[in-house]
This record gives C-alpha cells, structure tokens and sequence, in this order.
C-alpha cells in the first residue's frame, strides 16, 4: 500500500496534559502530524493561536486540522443570542487554523433531535454558513460520523452531498463500529470528501476509542477500503483514557505491519 502518515490526535491526552503541551510529547514519541482538539472556550482566540504555533515549529509537528468541543458548536440554534455567539467563536476557530496552517476542522454537527426534520433543516443551514466561512479561509469543514450525533450512516453522508456544500468528511473507525454500520460503505460514501481519518478500536460494550489493534475491527479490510479510495491525508490515532504513551507507538506499528501486508 502507499505510504500514509500516522499521526495522534492530541485528545489522546484529554484531560491530564493541555492541549499546546501534548506537541512535543508527540513529536518525543516520533510523530509528526496531528489534528488539535481544543476542548475549552478559552483556546479559540488569538492569544491561544500564537501558543499553538510557537509549539508546532518548536517541536515541527503539523497540525492538519482542528477539533472543535461539539458543545461549544450549535451553530443551529434557534435562541438568536446562542445563535450569533456560536457562530463568532467559529470565527474564531478559523482564526486559530489560520495561525497554524490547519488545512481542515473536524466539526460532530447536529448532536441532538436527530429525527426531528426542523433541527435537521437548521443544521444544514449552519453547515451553509460555516462551510462558505471556512472555504473563504482555504479551510475545509469536516462533519465527522458520530453514534450519537446526526452524521452516522451512509445514507446521511448522501443527504449532506446533495446539498451541493464545500465541506469535507472525517471518518472515525471507532464511531463507525458503534454507529452499527459497515465502515466500508461509510467510506466508499464519503468518497473523495475524506480528508481526515480518526483510527481506534472497538470492543462491544467495552472501553470506548481503544487503540488499534487491542478491539474487534477488521484492520484489513478497513486500510483496503483507504488505499482504494487513493485516500492519502494523515491516519490520526485517537485513543480514550491513555495509560502509557507507548501504546500509540505500538498501534501506529500495528497500522504499519497491515499497510506493508
């Protein structure tokens, strides 16, 4: 298989090191590409920016994307004050991707009322809104399939497209398993939209975002339907309750053997 870039998430480190210090922890451990999940209101401003871009040419680590807290991000909401705030801190947020070169945003997108067909029409208005943002910055809007959150099944992925919207996918392993769906449709869903993958593993009823190689996907399979795709952006570990940082060297040399097999 070609040759992809492997790198971690820094919410592999949620909540025990803050965000900007999780770079050179990364780049100790031999990685060179992250996606930065800023998880408090206090890290979408300016001051925050200039942070996470001393640290990244400090350590030489890339950020190719951004993680925004889906609670912080409503930008449907139908109370007008939450409305425009929300809508002021993505600005913000593209203020921070702008600073750091990050070339997309993760975003979950609606999290609530899933069936309810006005929250879904507000939603795919808000996608309008933040996607024409982020694409006037040179920065690609990703709605990433989560269980609980609207996108979570290939017919989703479809409805999104025929909206005719400049936005992207970020993919989640993980999400996918427990959505109960088959990872390869997703994908093959989101076809040429991909630009960002989430990699952990799954156990039934167990630990949540394990790390490659330790839950029950089939690694084989998923990585066939990537090289398929000719997808060729960063595979970004994102592993819960992380004990030893070694274990993100172990899964990235699990992804590596099943690339090269």
């Amino acid at each position: 298989m070609y040759p992809t870039h492997i790198g971690v998430s820094t919410a592999s480190f949620f909540p025990h090191t803050l965000t900007e210090e999780t770079l050179a922890i990364i780049a100790e451990l031999g990685f060179s590409v992250t996606e930065a999940f800023l998880q408090v209101d206090g890290e979408y401003n300016a001051s925050f920016a200039a942070k996470l871009d001393r640290q990244r040419r400090a350590t030489g680590v890339q950020i190719h994307s951004l993680h925004i807290t889906a609670m912080l991000f409503d930008l449907w909401s139908t109370y007008p004050r939450m409305r425009q705030e929300t809508r002021d801190r993505f600005l913000r947020a593209l203020e921070v991707a702008a600073r750091v070169e990050a070339r997309a945003i993760t975003w979950h997108g609606l999290r609530y009322g899933l069936e309810n067909p006005q929250l879904i029409a507000a939603f795919i208005e808000s996608l309008a809104w933040a996607s024409e943002q982020s694409h006037q910055t040179g920065v690609t809007l990703c709605v990433e399939n989560v269980s609980w959150c609207y996108l979570r099944r290939p017919e989703h992925v479809q409805e999104l497209l025929a909206s005719g919207l400049p936005f992207g996918f970020t993919f989640d392993s993980f999400q996918a398993a427990e959505s109960g769906v088959d990872p390869v449709a997703l994908l093959q869903a989101m076809g040429n939209r991909l630009t960002t993958v989430h990699l952990s593993d799954y156990v039934p009823g167990g630990a949540r975002h394990l790390p490659p190689g330790q839950g029950t996907l089939d690694w084989d399979v998923l990585l066939q339907a990537l090289h398929q795709l000719d997808y060729r952006g960063p595979l970004l570990l994102e592993v819960a309750d992380l004990q030893e940082p070694q274990e993100l060297v172990k899964a990235r040399d699990f992804i590596r053997r099943k690339q090269e097999a």
